[in-house]
C-alpha cells in the first residue's frame, strides 16, 4: 500500500502529523477487533469445542491501551478462566482435580450423582482456538485494517 500527500500552501505538520497517529491507533484497533471477533466467531460455530458457558468467549478482548489495543485471551477475575490457556496449549497430562471449598465433588453418573474428594482427569488436548489459523485470521484482520484506513485518511488530510 502506498499513500501519496500533495502538500499545499498552509500546511500545518504538526496536526497532520497526530492526526496521522491517531488514525493509526484507530486502524491497529479494527485489526485487533477483526482479530478478535473472528476468533469469537470460530468459537460459536464450533469447530474446535462447544462452548457450554460462554465464560472464554467473554475473556476474549481486545482492550484499548493508549492509540491502540491489546489483544488478551483468558483474561479473568482470579485467574479464574485458566482453561483458556488449557484449551490453546492443552495439559501436559492427566491432573487431580480436588475439592475446593466443600469436602466433596459432586460427579454426575448416570443413576444420580457419587461424591469424590478428588478424581484425576485424562488431561486436556491443544484446541488451538486462539492461535489456530492465525495467518489466514491477521489476513483478514489487516484487510479491514486498510480498507479502515483508506476510507478514514482523506477525512484527516482535508481537515
Amino acid at each position: 500500500m502506498s499513500i501519496e500527500i500533495t502538500v499545499k500552501q498552509n500546511f500545518d505538520f504538526a496536526k497532520i502529523s497526530r492526526r496521522l497517529l491517531q488514525l493509526a491507533g484507530a486502524t491497529l484497533g479494527v485489526i485487533g477487533d477483526s482479530y478478535v471477533n473472528q476468533t469469537v466467531e470460530r468459537i460459536k460455530r464450533k469447530e474446535l469445542f462447544k462452548s457450554r458457558t460462554g465464560n472464554l468467549i467473554q475473556s476474549i478482548m481486545a482492550v484499548p491501551e493508549s492509540e491502540t489495543r491489546v489483544v488478551i485471551y483468558g483474561a479473568g477475575k482470579n485467574n479464574f478462566l485458566q482453561y483458556g490457556r488449557f484449551l490453546e496449549f492443552g495439559t501436559k497430562g492427566p491432573y487431580v482435580i480436588r475439592a475446593k471449598k466443600r469436602k466433596h465433588l459432586l460427579i454426575p453418573t448416570s443413576d444420580g450423582y457419587r461424591r469424590k474428594e478428588s478424581v484425576v482427569h485424562p488431561g486436556i488436548r491443544a484446541r488451538h482456538y486462539f492461535f489456530g489459523d492465525y495467518e489466514q485470521k491477521m489476513k483478514t484482520a489487516m484487510e479491514a485494517g486498510k480498507l479502515y484506513f483508506r476510507s478514514k485518511l482523506p477525512e484527516v488530510l482535508n481537515d
